[in-house]
């Protein structure tokens, strides 16, 4: 064995550039596999820590009326997990929670100074909730949410409000109004989880004084779980018990209005990859895109190892006298064979050792990008059972092929000289050339492909100008309606003295985030089975001109006009959910609400992108009511004017006008980027990882050209000697390269084009056209660098000394 590991040392002295060439070609492809088996294996990690997570189970269903889908949403009535609990033993207990956003939480502190945070995200929710999921509890027990006016704070949270005193029994004030009493801490909910939040409060805070719920089949803004005994069929569940429950509960109602739901159960695993509905808790990922890159990862060690191999048995004729040699003396194949795959097995020990350590050192930058937090790859279940399957695989298969080519050369014609004319492994080592060339141009047409997507959304028309706009968060205080406006007033008035600010607008909700108001109602004349639901954004007469939203039929609100006067806007998939085919047709109806109130349509608005261009429009109803407001919409004065110079003046009006309050502050334009921020980590991942394929499989082809260039030295210069000149050499290295290229081009160019159109862009509401152009550019390009090379080491044949080549012939 000591034996093996000197003429390996010796070996790679030797051939020093191959050497290096084949560390840094398989360094690098092992160590992009890793990052990207650390990206995919995150996203796939969520929820995967609950200890009953694959037996829970989130309700969600869509609603169709006239035989049209109307919405998919992940909401549901609250009786529902009740309902199946009482009726069905396969569940053994179930849990709701319901949305409590954009809150404003305060306490005292142990010196008696007032802390406030605007909170985004907090949730009404049962104490089942603690049996569901895997939320430990730090302090307090699994029934501290049983009484109303109580909540339950994360570890973080508590040192947030708290600092280091204990907040079991400290108090929280909600909105200057609503008291409630800490009575736990859970643990941070850990990153790689679909619901993420500080603040749990009791549910029965919400349903005491609403005790119509419990039997409400029309009010669906909660999310329920259940949990089904161990080995029941979901699916099967499914299709037994969601159609007795509407048949018992509401399928009268539905039928009036000709109306049917499709209920479904979600594995709590599957949400974050495989669901993409109305209302997630969090931004969901994509399973697609995780498959592409794990694809990808695994073609990245393909690339590296045939490289090795290619390099390997490239090289036999180096060693071939050696093995003819050791035969004739007595060696068996299987020495042989033992001693290459041990050399072999030790050249990838080696490279693994080199690519953990720059895996650990480039690893925080890797995850500041790809917003990976407290996350192991190297502890992952998962990871541990099918990437190091696939490591040890990959090793196994480059140690023992080489292994078997090297060890099989005939002694007779490897000593006689002929072994050079040998077509020994050519034809497979053309194959591996070309594979490389396939894999390059499919992955440099996707760098193309993703680039250009990305751009395309990013670019998009919404139907609504986002830019150079910063939202301050309405601050929810114990004023009067009337006090509370005339405050928000005096703000606008004092900040649009400001240069920087060019207008304002105040609105229930903000592009960038799902609307969380609704409006329901009817045609005038119509009966009320006609009733349906529409989102509804609360804006002010400045909301139209702000956001420059057209206006396709009748008018915006007048200025000064006011939510008394009962007119609304809505926008072209409102009208036609209302029974209008043309928005001309809608202006000046009528539609009547449950409460028997009258709401004239004044316009019709162009559809927009509210959310972002991933999430399709929603028919949305604008009206003028000021209760509901919570953003104040600051718009620069100019494209060129920077944040920076206008928050500190803002920040001081807002404290003056609203004293003792938190000043919460966001720039629109990341807001709206943040649903596409999966898209263009995907991107760059992709993008980064297919520039280190390719320039892996260069390596190896560089590596290629190099042997072959050693190998036919003295053709070359007998051809010099003859009056061959640069272009000559030119070509005789590139022929012996453009055959397989063409394969590869004639393989890759049909498989790109299909692959990328029918799996990748077909994922999106919207993407680019795929024209020809995305896949000639990446084939014009690798072609070019592929001739750059060949054209560098011609040039270094071309200048050669003829007398040390041809001194010994």
């Amino acid at each position: 064995m000591l034996n093996y590991l000197k003429i390996f040392v010796r070996n790679l002295k030797k051939h020093k550039v191959i050497s290096l060439i084949n560390i840094v070609g398989l360094c690098l492809g092992i160590l992009s596999s890793l990052f990207i088996f650390e990206y995919v294996f995150y996203e796939r990690s969520f929820d995967d820590y609950h200890e009953n997570g694959d037996r829970v189970f989130r309700v969600v269903y869509d609603r169709y009326q006239y035989g049209k889908l109307q919405w998919k949403t992940a909401n549901s009535f609250y009786p529902t997990g009740a309902w199946l609990k009482d009726n069905y033993s396969e569940v053994q207990d179930w849990m709701v929670i319901s949305r409590k956003y954009n809150i404003t939480v305060a306490c005292e502190n142990k010196a008696g100074d007032k802390v406030s945070y605007n909170e985004e995200k907090t949730y009404y929710t049962t104490n089942s909730i603690f049996h569901l999921f895997t939320i430990p509890l730090e302090k307090g027990d699994g029934t501290c949410l049983k009484n109303p006016s109580t909540v339950a704070i994360s570890h973080r949270a508590a040192i947030r409000y708290f600092g280091e005193d204990d907040p079991i029994g400290k108090v929280l004030t909600v909105n200057s109004t609503e008291k409630y009493t800490v009575t736990a801490i859970f643990r941070d909910i850990p990153p790689n989880s679909h619901l993420q939040t500080d603040f749990l409060f009791s549910l029965s805070s919400f349903t005491a004084s609403r005790p119509q719920l419990s039997a409400n089949w029309g009010y669906d803004l909660f999310h329920t779980y259940i949990l089904l005994a161990p080995g029941v069929d979901y699916l099967a569940f499914c299709k037994k018990a969601f159609p007795a429950m509407i048949a018992e509960n509401y399928k009268e109602s539905l039928d009036a209005r000709d109306s049917r739901d499709e209920y479904f159960l979600q594995p709590l695993p599957d949400i974050h990859l495989h669901s993409n509905i109305e209302y997630e808790t969090e931004p969901p990922g994509n399973a697609k895109m995780t498959s592409i890159l794990y694809g990808f990862a695994i073609f990245l060690l393909i690339v590296a190892w045939i490289n090795y191999i290619n390099l390997v048995t490239a090289q036999s004729m180096e060693r071939a006298r050696e093995i003819g040699i050791r035969k004739v003396n007595g060696a068996r194949k299987v020495s042989l064979t033992g001693q290459f795959i041990f050399e072999a097995f030790v050249f990838n020990l080696f490279c693994l050792v080199i690519t953990f350590g720059l895996f650990f050192l480039v690893n925080p930058y890797f995850r500041w990008v790809t917003s990976i937090k407290d996350f192991n790859l190297f502890s992952h279940p998962e990871f541990l059972k099918t990437g190091i399957l696939i490591f040890l695989a990959g090793i196994l298969v480059s140690s023992i092929y080489p292994a078997f080519i090297l060890s099989s050369y005939k002694p007779v014609r490897v000593l006689k000289g002929k072994f050079k004319n040998s077509m020994q492994g050519m034809t497979f080592r053309k194959s591996l050339v070309s594979f490389q060339f396939v894999i390059s141009i499919v992955l440099l047409s996707g760098t193309f492909v993703t680039f250009r997507q990305a751009s395309f959304l990013m670019k998009k028309d919404m139907g609504i100008d986002y830019n150079s706009k910063l939202v301050v968060r309405a601050p929810r205080t114990d004023d009067t309606q009337e006090e509370r406006m005339n405050k928000i007033i005096l703000f606008r008035d004092r900040i649009k003295e400001m240069p920087e600010v060019g207008d304002f607008t105040f609105s229930s909700d903000i592009p960038g985030e799902e609307i969380n108001n609704f409006f329901s109602g009817w045609r005038k004349g119509f009966d009320r089975n006609d009733n349906k639901a529409y989102f509804q954004i609360a804006a002010d007469d400045h909301f139209m001109d702000f956001y420059k939203v057209k206006v396709v039929a009748g008018r915006k609100f007048y200025k000064n006009e006011t939510f008394g006067q009962q007119t609304i806007l809505m926008n072209k998939l409102a009208a036609d959910r209302f029974g209008y085919s043309d928005p001309e047709e809608a202006v000046g109806k009528v539609m009547v609400t449950s409460s028997g109130q009258e709401w004239q349509i004044v316009g019709v608005v162009d559809d927009f992108y509210y959310k972002s261009v991933k999430t399709e429009p929603v028919p949305t109803i604008i009206t003028l009511n000021d209760r509901p407001k919570a953003f104040m919409t600051i718009r620069l004065s100019g494209p060129s004017l920077t944040y920076s110079s206008l928050v500190p003046k803002l920040r001081a009006v807002f404290t003056s006008v609203f004293p003792g309050q938190p000043f919460q502050y966001f720039s629109l334009d990341d807001k709206m980027m943040f649903d596409l921020r999966p898209d263009r980590t995907f991107a760059s991942v992709f993008s980064l990882f297919s520039v280190l394929a390719i320039l892996i499989a260069m390596i190896g082809i560089t590596g290629l050209i190099l042997i072959t260039i050693n190998q036919n030295m003295k053709e070359f210069g007998i051809r010099k000697a003859l009056g061959a000149e640069l272009g000559d050499v030119s070509y005789g290295l590139s022929g012996q390269l453009l055959y397989q290229f063409i394969v590869a081009m004639v393989i890759a160019v049909p498989l790109s084009f299909y692959g990328y159109k029918n799996w990748f862009l077909d994922a999106y509401n919207h993407h680019i056209d795929l024209g020809p152009w995305f896949l000639l550019v990446p084939v014009s390009v690798l072609a070019l660098f592929m001739f750059f090379v060949i054209l560098v080491f011609a040039v270094r044949v071309s200048r050669m000394n003829i007398r040390d080549v041809l001194q010994y012939e």
